[in-house]
Order: C-alpha cells, then structure tokens, then sequence
C-alpha cells in the first residue's frame, strides 16, 4: 500500500485535526476522495504512533444518492427534509401550483368571499333552488326508492315554512362548508407544499405589489359583503334559521379577514396600517393591531393570553385571551401615551377610537339597516373573534419557552409554535399557518414566509384543529403527547 494511501485509512480510524475533518468533508460531500500529500500522511502515522486511545469512526464510502427534489435541494434552506419518496397526492399539488404561478397561488383566497355570496343568495332563494331541481327529477320514483323521503315529504306538506326555512338555512351554511369541509378536503387532495421558494423567488416575491393589493382587495370585498348581508336581512322576509346560517357564513368570511389585517397589521405601507383598522373595525376588535405586537414579545410564556398552556381547554382559553389582549394594549398605549407626555384622556389616546369607531360603524348600520343590519354586524363580529381564538388556541397550545437565569425567556424559536404545511389552506389563509417562521421573522411577508420542518407539525389543519379543539377530551388526546414530546425535544436541545 502506498503512503497516500495509508494515511486516507488512517484518517477514517482516528482522531485528525480540524483542517484535516474539513477536507474529509469536502470529500464526502463531493462523494470522491483525493490523495493526500506524502507530508501530510508522515505527520498522521506519527501522531497515529503517540496515540493510546484511538476511537473507531466510520470510514467514508462513497454511496449512490437518493433521488430528491431539485426545488429543495438547495444550500440556503438546510432545514428543509428532503423527500426522496413524494406521497400520492404530490404531483396533484404540484399541478396546483403550476396552474397558479406566483400571486395567483392565493386566488383561492377569494372562495370565501364567494361562498359567503352563495350563502346570501341560498338564505333569500334556497328552497326556490331545491324545488327547481326536483322538478327535474322523478320525485315518485325516488321517494319509492328510499321510504324515508316519504315521511320528509308528508312533514313538507304539513309545516311549508319551516321547511323552506331549514333548506334555506342549510345551503346558507355555504360560507361554514367552505371552510370547514371544502378546504380539509382538498387539503387531502393536494397534500402539503413540496415545492418551497428559492432564495431569489421569496426576495422577488417580498418586492411584488400584486400580493398587497390582494389583501387590499379582500378588505374592500369583506365591507361590500357586510353591508349586502345587512340590506338582504333588512329588506327581505328570511327565515330566521336562515339569518343565523347567513350569520356563521360571514362570521367564518370575519375570521379569514382577520388573517387580512394580521398581514397588513405587520406591512410597513401607510396602505397596510389604514386597512387593518377598517377591518378590524368590521369586527370591533381594534385594539388586536397593538396587543398582538405584544403577543410576538410574550408568545409561548405564561404573559402571553394568547399562547394556550398545556391541559387548558379552549373554553377557558377564549374569555383569558380576550381579556388579555385588552390588557395588553391598554398597557402598551398608556406606555405610548406617556413616553409623548399625553394624557390618558387627551384625543391622543387611541383606545378611544378603538371603542367609538365600532360603535360609529353601528349606528350606522342600524340607521341604514335597521335592528336586523345591526345585529346581523353583531352576530357576525362576535362568531369571527372565536374563530381568531380557536386559531390562537391552536398555534401555541402547550409550547413554552425556558426561562434563563438573568430572569429573562429564551429568544423564539421555530419550536414555540405549530407549524403546518396543507397547500390548499396555505393558499386560503396567506400562509398563516407557517406559523414558526412567521414568529422567528415577523417582518416578512406572507409569500416569503418558509415552511419550518424542525419545527413541531400539527397533525391536521387549521380547520380541523379548531373543530377538535370544541371537544377537550378528544383535542388533549391527540394534542397533549405532541406538545409533551416537543416541549421534551426542545429543552433537551
């Protein structure tokens, strides 16, 4: 054997210094192995000579790599698990995304806004529908076929109304179906995102005034639709069932628009700010554009009321993180009044506007609507602050940070909150649900924002969380072993 040689054996069986393990690295990255200088090898057989305790090490081979995908393969992302076996459903995902290029990627936003028509036009029209289609149908036949059809049809003829009533109110639920049916079910269709952003696209993207403006867009959408909902139960005789199905369909529209101001609360656009108040505003939840500021400072430690703890149900979570997020942003605006020497009850005080702008906003509604406007603006206001706090309770439920021995937390990591990857909600919801990054950078757009694979996974999405999460028993049992284990990852870490 030659001298070179003897020293690359050498090598792979004991100790070498760091100039030495940083050559064998470019060696086995590079999956070849170059011959080591005759100087070198004589130094190496010395230091072997003098060594007692030589600890065994792997010796490098060359093997054949695993197919991956080329998108993230990439330097610049080393978090990011390659998958060299895509699931079933990856090439449907990634037809996806190849149908909707860049800005278009969050067209399926927009559904919402669309199902909450459909829902307007099902609570005035439904039953009309419904007839219409039977009409086509051989009811007779079909009834014989199914005796319970019947029944159902003899219970129509004795309560019309209340009938009419129950098939406008369930195709008013559009807006519900949406979001709580259509988009898990194409979440399991389409898969998660395998195809992350480059470096260039996601700065490329961060610069691109097509994904502001629609955000901006679905402001003015949400207002246009709030005020048709008012008019139609105003100015039409709807059956109550179908108010309250109208009301949960803008309700679910509310809390996808507090996705919207999330977004625009952290743009740096005058635009941005504005916006975020007025739908806000829709809401009356305006003091949320300054204690979720809070909530980044505070997230997963016990000063956060929106960061759920371990074993709390999220019936006690809401009222807390409600409450809190008052606290909170009456702390911060005192603190703001302060520092500018205004007083509390100078006009400076912007707790003032978060109270009276709501309230400005119905009696507006109520002189152009009347009581049934109003209350259709109150029913929807309230039902969108549950939704934004199942979605909180969800995000950080039962991750902690430590806290250090100066007395402070430790900075946030992608481990203080779930993340999940489903493509189709990602779309729908602005990539809110990369929650990780979006906490480790909260500056960064929506579209730049990067999916955290060392981060904990939720095990479904958003949605289907916040359904779960209405049954304690059965959100603990799924949700209690995950947070344990990567509470336990991250204090090992």
């Amino acid at each position: 054997m030659s001298s070179s040689m003897r020293c690359m054996s050498q090598t792979a069986t004991g100790p070498v210094s760091l100039a030495q393990t940083g050559r064998m690295s470019q060696a086995a990255s590079g999956l070849s192995v170059s011959l080591v200088p005759r100087q070198l090898s004589t130094r190496l057989t010395a230091e072997r000579r003098h060594n007692c305790s030589i600890t065994r090490r792997p010796r490098l081979r060359a093997v054949r790599s695993l197919p991956v995908l080329a998108s993230s393969a990439r330097a610049d992302e080393p978090s990011l698990v390659r998958q060299s076996r895509p699931s079933w459903n990856y090439k449907l995902g990634a037809v996806y995304q190849h149908f909707l290029p860049g800005p278009l990627l969050f067209l399926p936003s927009l559904l919402q806004p669309i199902s909450t028509i459909i829902s307007l036009e099902g609570a005035l029209h439904g039953h009309e529908w419904v007839h219409w289609l039977l009409s086509l149908l051989p009811v007779p036949q079909v009834v014989m076929q199914f005796p319970v059809l019947d029944l159902v049809n003899v219970l129509y003829q004795q309560h019309l109304d209340l009938a009419n009533g129950v098939l406008d109110a369930a195709i008013s639920l559009a807006g519900i179906y949406f979001s709580f049916v259509l988009m898990p079910a194409m979440d399991a269709v389409l898969g998660t995102d395998l195809h992350p952003k480059t470096l260039a696209e996601r700065k490329a993207a961060s610069e691109d005034m097509r994904y502001r403006a629609l955000l901006w867009t679905w402001v003015g959408l949400h207002c246009g639709m709030l005020a048709l909902c008012a008019d139609a139960v105003h100015g039409h005789n709807m059956h109550p069932l179908a108010c309250l199905g109208l009301m949960l369909s803008l309700g679910a529209e509310g809390a996808l628009g507090f996705v919207v101001s999330h977004e625009l609360v952290h743009g740096h656009h005058k635009m941005d700010q504005w916006l975020a108040n007025v739908m806000l505003c829709t809401t009356g939840y305006m003091h949320w554009s300054v204690s979720h500021i809070a909530h980044h400072t505070q997230v997963a430690t016990v000063d956060d009321p929106a960061s759920a703890r371990l074993g709390e149900s999220l019936y006690h979570f809401v009222p807390r993180s409600v409450a809190g997020n008052w606290k909170d942003a009456a702390a911060i605006e005192i603190a703001r009044l302060h520092a500018h020497h205004h007083s509390p009850f100078s006009m400076h005080n912007r707790m003032f506007m978060w109270a009276a702008a709501p309230l400005a906003m119905l009696a507006v509604m109520s002189s152009a609507f009347g009581a049934e406007g109003m209350t259709m603006c109150v029913g929807q206001a309230a039902l969108s602050v549950l939704m934004l706090e199942a979605a909180n309770y969800v995000q950080h439920y039962g991750l902690q940070r430590c806290r250090l021995p100066n007395g402070r937390y430790e900075g946030v990591r992608p481990d203080h909150s779930w993340n999940a990857n489903w493509l189709f909600t990602n779309s729908c919801m602005f990539q809110l649900p990369l929650h990780s990054d979006h906490h480790m950078h909260g500056a960064k757009p929506y579209q730049a924002l990067q999916d955290k694979r060392e981060a904990p996974q939720l095990p479904a999405s958003y949605s289907v969380m916040a359904l779960l999460a209405m049954v304690p028993i059965a959100f603990f049992s799924v949700m209690d072993p995950r947070a344990i284990a990567a509470q336990q990852t991250h204090d090992q870490g």
